[in-house]
């Protein structure tokens, strides 16, 4: 099996603090967290399908354009 790895983001603002956590499981799953004020939603388990899906869904909604990284830097 190969090595678990984990990437944690911190999300939010002002009182709206919280994490988004992605974790490797098994060699072609991935555990998605959510935490927000000391609370967890339910982890879910992502298929390598759902993983596309949801870059897809990433990119449409918040496309990662030159004038886009400007705003945010």
């Amino acid at each position: 099996m190969a090595d678990t790895k984990r990437i944690n983001l911190r999300v939010g603002t002002g009182t709206q603090i919280g994490s988004v956590s992605l974790t490797t499981w098994l060699p072609d799953r991935i555990f998605l967290s959510v935490s927000s004020n000391g609370g967890y939603s339910p982890t879910v388990v992502l298929t390598p399908e759902q993983v596309r899906e949801l870059r897809r869904a990433l990119d449409e909604i918040a496309p990662q354009s030159e004038e886009m990284l400007r705003l945010v830097a």
